[in-house]
């Protein structure tokens, strides 16, 4: 069975790869660098000789590649390769919504949980659309959990996980810098690594969806107000391309709701999602509300209380598909049946 990945962003590429590995380990043989740009790639012969093509990218990409892709089946009298699609990374609400609706052409709708699941059904109820088949795979675009450290065992080491993406409030980065300068010189035994954004380029949301309301404000970075500043012997900053090596050291981790957290949750550290800012819709607030794990770090005194965060709410992560396995047993049984579907939903087109 062959099968290709497309991606289009930092983001997606990692949570393919994650996908890739699994797809492999069933005997699966997956290719993740197509040769030619989108529209190229819809008509070309490469994909005759593949089983299915997942398209992991900017959702509204999505309707003119299926067009294309079978308008040249068509021509060549052939059965258009099967497709798959969805959000790479959890979403909800209106941001799930304008990530699926230009999706709901494909062959297979990729899912997480069964949250997601739930407002595809509302979302098809309202739109009219008939939905294609789903299959529901888990977090699939996180690598493989890692054992939880004992808090005793774990560095005192905090990881702020910056986003291009924060509330449009004059001066929020600023007193957020202030609020961990302060908490840096009350526990000098700690270190604190502010972890610049590696999805910033291009990229200040979640993965591949659409976008929501939220808007990138024109203030400075974390990383550029901590270089005016005096700096502190335990307070540094790690550049986009150390973000994994950052969270390898990490001890505790906190952000407001930088797509990384899920690869924090992956690692079961201790993690601190920002509530000082309220629930925001612009700052996946629908998504993050019921977690567990909302607080507000300018109540925090010192690090050390950081170390007995409590864990998420284990029916918020099951609802998102934590529980579901990351195995592509579902997405490798339809492959093998694929054609067949494909050309039905290639005959309604």
């Amino acid at each position: 069975m062959r099968v290709l990945l497309v991606s289009d962003s930092p983001a997606t590429r990692s949570a393919c790869g994650a996908l890739a590995t699994a797809l492999e380990s069933a005997g699966a043989e997956v290719l993740m660098d197509a040769p030619l740009g989108l529209e190229a790639l819809s008509c070309s012969d490469l994909l005759l000789n593949l089983d299915g093509v997942g398209l992991f990218i900017n959702p509204l990409q999505v309707p003119p590649f299926l067009q294309r892709l079978r308008q040249a089946a068509a021509l060549r009298g052939r059965t258009p390769v099967a497709v798959f699609s969805g959000p790479s990374t959890p979403l909800v609400g209106d941001d799930l919504a304008m990530d699926l609706l230009p999706r709901l052409g494909v062959d297979l709708l990729c899912l997480q949980g069964p949250r997601q699941q739930e407002e595809l059904a509302d979302l098809v109820r309202t739109c009219g659309q008939s939905p294609p088949p789903t299959a529901l795979l888990g977090l699939w675009g996180l690598a493989p959990k890692l054992p939880a450290a004992a808090p005793g065992s774990r560095p005192r080491r905090l990881v702020f996980l910056e986003q291009a993406m924060l509330p449009p409030a004059p001066g929020a980065r600023l007193r957020l810098l202030e609020v961990l300068e302060r908490l840096c010189s009350s526990s000098p035994d700690w270190e604190v690594i502010l972890q610049s954004d590696p999805l910033q380029d291009g990229l200040g949301h979640a993965g591949n969806h659409a976008g929501s309301a939220a808007v990138e404000d024109s203030e400075p970075s974390l990383g550029a107000l901590l270089e005016q500043r005096s700096p502190l012997a335990n307070l540094r900053l790690a550049p986009p391309s150390d973000w994994a090596r950052s969270l390898d050291r990490a001890g505790v981790c906190a952000t407001i709701s930088s797509p990384l957290l899920w690869e924090v949750l992956g690692r079961e550290l201790p993690l601190l999602l920002l509530g000082d800012y309220g629930i925001r819709s612009d700052m996946q607030g629908p998504l993050l509300f019921g977690s567990g794990v909302m607080g507000r770090i300018t109540s925090c005194e010192n690090l050390e209380e950081l170390l007995h965060l409590p864990s998420p709410n284990p029916g918020w992560l099951r609802e998102l598909g934590w529980e579901i396995g990351t195995g592509p047993s579902a997405l490798i049984q339809w492959l093998a049946g694929g054609a067949t579907q494909a050309t039905d939903l290639a005959e309604q087109a």
